[in-house]
C-alpha cells in the first residue's frame, strides 16, 4: 500500500442525520447551488455536450437572472445564513463578467478524512471551465483577470481515452458528442503551465474531472488516466459517474456491479500507483460498493433535498401583494442539483418602500416526505437521481426530444 498518496477528496454538503426535522437545520448548515445562467454555446462554455443537463432538461435550459439582480440574490440569502455557490455554465463566460462580479467562488465543497478537512481546492476560488474559453488569443488576459479576482483553481472537464504509450486517443473514439475534445484540454493546461511559469510562481492548481462510464471505466483504463496525469502535473483528479441526462446514451452509464467494482478499481489504483495528485470521488457514484473506500459514513448520501438545494431562475409571477409588500416568484427551489426535482420550495423577490430583499420560501412537508421516501428506501442509493429520473422523468428540451427522435429512427434504419 502506498504510504505517499494524499487522502481521497470526496463531495461534502453536511451530515445532519435524516431522522431531524428539516426546520431544525440552521441556514448555515444548508447550501444553495444558485443557477444564476445556464446558457451554453458560443458566449459562455463555447461547447453542446450532449450529456449536458443545461442541454437536455426544459426546467434548466437558458435560464439567466439579471447579472446584477443576482448578486444582490445572492447577498441576500447569505445574508439570511446559507452557503451559497454561484454556478454558471463558465467562469470564463461573457469574457470574465461573471468574475468581475462574483469574485472568487466554488462549484461544492471538497473534503478529506474523518475530520472533514478541507481539500487545497478550498484554501481559493475555484474556476470551472470547459477549456474552450482558454483556447482563445485573450486567454492572458482572462487567467489575469481569475488571478486577480481571488482564484487559485481552474478545473476542467477532460473528455479522451488514453492510449498505451499515454497519448490522447483520436477525439472519433469518445462517444460523447459536443464535447471540448482531450487533447485540446491538454494544451490548455501547458498554457496554464506556461502562466505560471512565466509569473514565476504558481499562481493557479489545476484539477481534472473525468466521467466514467462503460466508455473509461476498466481497471486498466483508470491506470492509465493516473500515468497520464502525473505526466502532465496537474494538482487534482476527480471521477464522477456518468449520468445519461437526455436519454441519448443508455449504454454508457454503468450498472450497480459495474459502479461496485469502479470504487474497488479506484481504491486499488489509490493503494498500488504511484500518484502525484489527489484523487477526488463524485458523490454521483452513490452508496452501492462505496465502504471499501473507508471514507466517513455519511458520504455517498447526498444531502440533496434537506442540506443541498438548488435555485433555478423562472419567469416571475406574483405570488401575494398586501399593504405595503409585494411578494413575487422569481425561481424555484428543488433537491437534485443534476436533475432539477422535485420541487421544495420557491426563491421570492420581496419589494417594500424601504427595499428590497429575497428570501427561500421552503415547501416543509415536501421536503419531510421527500426524507421519509429515503429513511424507508423507497429509494435506495444515496445518490437518488437514477431513481427519481426513472420515477418522475424530466420534462426534455426539443434539442433533446429530437435527438432522441433522430437516435431511433437510426437503430430502426441499421435494423433494416
Amino acid at each position: 500500500m502506498s504510504n505517499t498518496n494524499l487522502p481521497i477528496a470526496y463531495d461534502f454538503h453536511g451530515d445532519v442525520a435524516f431522522n431531524v426535522p428539516f426546520d431544525q437545520i440552521k441556514p448555515e448548515d444548508i447550501h444553495i447551488y444558485l443557477d444564476l445562467d445556464t446558457k451554453v454555446g458560443k458566449t459562455t462554455c463555447g461547447q453542446n455536450c450532449s450529456h449536458c443537463w443545461f442541454v437536455n432538461y426544459e426546467q434548466a435550459f437558458d435560464k439567466a437572472f439579471d447579472m446584477k439582480e443576482g448578486v444582490l440574490i445572492k447577498e441576500s440569502l447569505e445574508k439570511a445564513g446559507y452557503k451559497i455557490y454561484p454556478r454558471y455554465v463558465d467562469s470564463f463566460a461573457y469574457s470574465g463578467d461573471f468574475m468581475r462580479l462574483y469574485g472568487p467562488a466554488h462549484n461544492r465543497e471538497f473534503r478529506q478524512e474523518s475530520d472533514h478537512k478541507p481539500t487545497e481546492t478550498m484554501h481559493k476560488g475555484d474556476a470551472w471551465t470547459s477549456g474552450r474559453p482558454l483556447m482563445g488569443d485573450n486567454y492572458v488576459e482572462l487567467l489575469n483577470l481569475a488571478r486577480d479576482s481571488g482564484y487559485g483553481t481552474i478545473s476542467i472537464t477532460f473528455h479522451g481515452l488514453i492510449d498505451s504509450d499515454l497519448n490522447v486517443r483520436d477525439g472519433k473514439d469518445y462517444p460523447i458528442k459536443g464535447v471540448f475534445g482531450g487533447s485540446k484540454c491538454e494544451e490548455v493546461v501547458r498554457r496554464i503551465f506556461k502562466y505560471n511559469a512565466d509569473a514565476g510562481a504558481e499562481m493557479f492548481r489545476v484539477n481534472i474531472g473525468i466521467t466514467v462510464g462503460r466508455h473509461n471505466n476498466s481497471r486498466e483504463s483508470l491506470v492509465r488516466y493516473a500515468q497520464y496525469f502525473n505526466k502532465l502535473g496537474v494538482h487534482t483528479v476527480r471521477f464522477n459517474n456518468f449520468s445519461d441526462h437526455g436519454g441519448r446514451h443508455t449504454d454508457l452509464q454503468m450498472s450497480r456491479e459495474e459502479i461496485e467494482q469502479a470504487y474497488r478499481d479506484i481504491k486499488w489504483l489509490h493503494e498500488n500507483e504511484p500518484i502525484n495528485f489527489q484523487l477526488a470521488v463524485s458523490e454521483d457514484f452513490g452508496t452501492f460498493g462505496i465502504k471499501v473506500m473507508g471514507f466517513p459514513g455519511h458520504v455517498g448520501w447526498c444531502r440533496a433535498g434537506r442540506q443541498l438545494f438548488a435555485v433555478v431562475p423562472t419567469p416571475e409571477s406574483l405570488l401575494r401583494e398586501s399593504a405595503g409588500e409585494r411578494t413575487v416568484k422569481i425561481g424555484d427551489v428543488v433537491a437534485c442539483v443534476n436533475m432539477f426535482g422535485p420541487h421544495m420550495g420557491e426563491l421570492v423577490r420581496k419589494t417594500r418602500a424601504e427595499g428590497t430583499t429575497y428570501a427561500l420560501e421552503f415547501n416543509h412537508q415536501s421536503i419531510t416526505e421527500f426524507s421519509e421516501k429515503r429513511m424507508r428506501g423507497v429509494y435506495k442509493n444515496g445518490c437518488f437521481a437514477r431513481e427519481l429520473i426513472q420515477e418522475m422523468p424530466p420534462a426534455l428540451t426539443a434539442q433533446a426530444r429530437n435527438a432522441l427522435i433522430n437516435r431511433s429512427a437510426a437503430n430502426e434504419e441499421a435494423v433494416d
